[in-house]
């Protein structure tokens, strides 16, 4: 893994006493490209407020204030048809007030910039929900990444491309050109729009003053500059969530700016990606054909590249692993996700420093059906950080016979409920427990249905599923656990990771091999 860059300085010994005090969001040991980029200074970063409207659903109501921003300038003109990123930033602050001021949701969603509709989860009846039941300020950042884009030199002469495209176009480049810098890395902006969200206390969308310290100040401006300036409140904790791809870009903005006190990333989770990437082509024989864009810019070929592990140095969550201790983690899951692999938690869960907690839901997509499935547990772990609530505690060890599997689950306090989730393959060709494969461009649903069942109580707090290994194929399972919301409303769900058997792979594993899409 690649340490990045080690920072040090010559000081005066004042300068030693304040820098504590001035560098808030400045991670004192080692610095690392990211690290170097989101603090560079840009002179494109301005903001103004665009509306202030009230809103209403049913007997709620909330003012959003809807601001847009440009919030830097990504390549030149000779490489991207946009260079200069802009975005609409959404604050959402509910009539009946907030209970503390210091904290707000920021949901982060990669609506295009062409006027279409975001993602059901920043829809204004559920910000709207949201902000009231939590009693506290609630913010959307649309357009991350930035799209649609053009680049010139793609190599298969695509234009307008966005999402997961542009996640593979910036990787192909970065493994082709060994010139390409790590901020070729999509990721890298991404990163950076986030931080220019997220706090500013130096004047109304002015330049900063560009020493190091302040460049880090400018981590999540626009929300604490403009709260401050209008309604005299002071944001110090952000607790981030988006989906998939957004959801990657909540662990790498916790990773540089110490103000991420919580995160909710969803689905797309890649972490330890040199084994969890592979991992894909064990299970299936093939890459999910939402991987195309990978696939079709040979990047799934190249996994045993030295430029791939350059590249998951710069953007592995668990490359910044020793930055996540004090932040609380809640992972959300689909157990029919299609883009990754339902046991994707087992190359890096137990390696995650830190409060973790693990939330899948069954018989879900990689879109998870909607904003009402996402929701709640959203709200009710919001509310708990928010307040300072303490987590339940549950630990699981997954475990095998020769004829079955055994998770044993251990919670603390009791929960109020708790049950199993299982499913089999279709057939014994592949590892394959998503609710939809591809073939070419037709797609068609796969038969794998998660039903629920009893537990075993072993003991006080300690239970236990045990499965028999099928005739054919594989079988998954986990335990869930459902314990009080403590004042928010909503029952906190927890789950175990997903237990797979038997332990074992229908292909080995992919070195330089291309494979197909299925």
């Amino acid at each position: 893994m690649e340490r990045g860059l080690t920072r040090s300085w010559d000081m005066h010994p004042l300068t030693v006493f304040l820098l504590p005090a001035c560098l808030s969001s400045v991670w004192l040991m080692e610095w690392k490209a990211l690290d170097e980029y989101v603090n560079l200074p840009d002179s494109h970063y301005e903001y103004n407020l665009l509306s202030k409207k009230r809103e209403n659903l049913l007997f709620l109501e909330a003012t959003f204030h809807t601001i847009k921003m440009s919030s830097q300038k990504w390549l030149d003109e000779s490489e991207v048809d946009k260079p200069i990123w802009r975005h609409e930033l959404t604050i959402v602050v509910p009539r009946h007030g907030v209970t503390n001021n210091e904290s707000c949701l920021l949901i982060i969603t990669p609506a295009k910039n062409d006027g279409s509709a975001s993602s059901n989860l920043s829809s204004k009846d559920h910000l709207i929900y949201l902000a009231d039941r939590s009693r506290s300020m609630v913010a959307v950042l649309r357009q991350v990444p930035f799209q649609p884009l053009t680049f010139h030199k793609h190599p298969l002469g695509r234009k307008k491309i966005k999402g997961l495209d542009i996640f593979a176009y910036s990787w192909w480049r970065f493994m082709n050109d060994p010139d390409a810098p790590p901020h070729w890395l999509v990721q890298f902006p991404m990163v950076k729009v986030l931080l220019t969200f997220m706090s500013s206390k130096d004047g109304y969308g002015s330049q900063r003053l560009r020493t190091l310290s302040q460049a880090t100040v400018r981590a999540m401006d626009t929300i604490t500059d403009y709260m401050m300036k209008t309604m005299k409140k002071n944001i110090t904790r952000f607790i981030l969530t988006g989906i998939s791809m957004d959801g990657w870009i909540t662990w790498l903005t916790a990773a540089v700016d110490t103000r991420v006190v919580a995160i909710i990333p969803i689905g797309m989770d890649f972490l330890n990606l040199t084994e969890s990437f592979p991992h894909q082509y064990r299970a299936y024989c093939g890459w999910s054909y939402r991987l195309r864009a990978f696939y079709e810019m040979n990047i799934t070929q190249e996994l045993d590249h030295p430029r791939f592990s350059l590249l998951a140095s710069h953007l592995d969550p668990l490359a910044y692993n020793e930055r996540f201790t004090n932040v609380s983690k809640f992972i959300i899951l689909a157990s029919g996700d299609e883009v990754s692999m339902p046991d994707n938690s087992h190359y890096y869960f137990p390696y995650l420093e830190g409060e973790k907690h693990l939330h899948i839901i069954p018989n879900a997509d990689y879109r998870f059906q909607g904003s009402s499935t996402l929701s709640k547990p959203i709200r009710v772990f919001y509310w708990r950080v928010k307040n300072n609530y303490p987590h339940p505690s549950v630990s699981w060890h997954r475990t095998m016979t020769n004829s079955t599997g055994i998770i044993y689950f251990n919670s603390s306090p009791e929960p109020n409920e708790i049950f199993s989730y299982h499913a089999d393959t279709v057939g014994g060709t592949r590892q394959d427990f998503r609710m939809r494969t591809g073939a070419g461009n037709s797609f068609q649903n796969n038969n794998v249905k998660w039903t629920k069942t009893n537990v075993e109580h072993v003991k006080s707090r300690q239970y236990k599923k045990e499965l028999e290994i099928p005739a054919e194929g594989w079988r998954g399972f986990f335990i869930q656990a459902t314990f009080p919301g403590d004042g928010s409303g909503v029952k906190l769900v927890l789950t175990s990771e997903i237990h797979i058997i038997p332990d074992t792979f229908p292909c080995p594993n992919c070195n330089g091999c291309q494979g197909t899409l299925v």
